[in-house]
């Protein structure tokens, strides 16, 4: 982008304040690489000095499993230091080479991508691509992790390998998180009815009965809201106490009953103040 205004008068170009306001809308799209995909990191661990690395560590962890020690216990010792050095040399320079590859994607994208864009306005193709799986859509970050890993396809044996372990480790990461009541079995109305049906568990069920401390059970009751609105944790108590008067308590009539709103809650309460305490001993957020 040319500095219209510097020639129109007379003045040196602002050459970097114009390379940075039309790299902007680059810098801000969606599109643009975050992370290293799965197959990305798997490149980075075939790096010779990585592997290397990666070898010496492996060899190590062989002593203790032939010593039949584990790591923990050694602590203290020679060997046990020697372990921790290796470790952090092959996380640092695990962690610098997939930055440089990352900013090396990222140079080519935006060089790359402006000329694709173009090219598919000039056919007539629509400019979006495919929309980017966002964490929002999926409500936690554990299932686009499962998601990318298990629909990620290596093209070697080589690749396949780390890309099993990510998405063990994804589906593990997926487990820990806290369940909901599971199925509910709807008994049947009348005798003859037809068996019993299985009824699936509703995404309110979901919602354990302790919620994190600045969290809001009015919007977390809220079916309307959409997913990311209703799990939504405040920054500080101070901001949670302020949205729970302004936009719930406030609108509610001194001195009437009032219940709870956490979907998993069902008892009613004498007023206002019955509620905060009821929210602070039994929903553990402070309001």
């Amino acid at each position: 982008m040319p500095d219209t205004q510097a020639a129109y008068r007379g003045l040196e170009p602002q050459t970097a304040l114009m390379r940075a306001a039309s790299g902007m809308s680059r810098t801000i799209d969606p599109r643009r690489p975050r992370r290293l995909t799965t197959a990305q990191r798997a490149e980075v661990q075939r790096h010779p000095e990585v592997k290397l690395l990666h070898r010496r560590l492996r060899s190590l962890q062989k002593i203790f499993r032939d010593g039949k020690r584990s790591i923990a216990s050694m602590k203290g010792t020679s060997l046990h230091h020697g372990y921790q050095h290796a470790y952090r040399t092959y996380r640092q320079v695990q962690r610098r080479y997939e930055e440089a590859f990352l900013k090396e994607i990222r140079a080519r994208y935006k060089v790359e991508q402006p000329v694709i864009d173009i090219q598919r306005q000039l056919k007539g193709l629509p400019m979006a691509e495919e929309k980017e799986r966002k964490a929002e859509d999926y409500i936690f970050v554990e299932r686009v992790r499962v998601i990318d890993t298990l629909f990620t396809f290596a093209n070697s044996p080589e690749e396949e390998r780390p890309r099993r372990a990510a998405a063990i480790s994804a589906l593990t990461a997926l487990c820990r998180l806290q369940e909901g009541r599971g199925f509910r079995r709807r008994r049947p109305d009348r005798e003859g009815a037809s068996p019993a049906i299985f009824q699936l568990p509703t995404f309110s069920d979901s919602f354990p009965i302790q919620c994190k401390p600045t969290q809001c059970i009015f919007c977390v009751g809220n079916e309307e809201l959409p997913a990311v609105k209703r799990l939504r944790s405040f920054s500080s108590h101070g901001d949670l106490k302020r949205h729970f008067y302004r936009k719930h308590l406030r609108h509610h009539p001194d001195g009437q009953p009032i219940a709870c709103p956490h979907p998993r809650c069902n008892v009613d309460l004498n007023n206002k103040v019955h509620l905060q305490n009821h929210a602070e001993v039994v929903h553990k957020t402070r309001t």
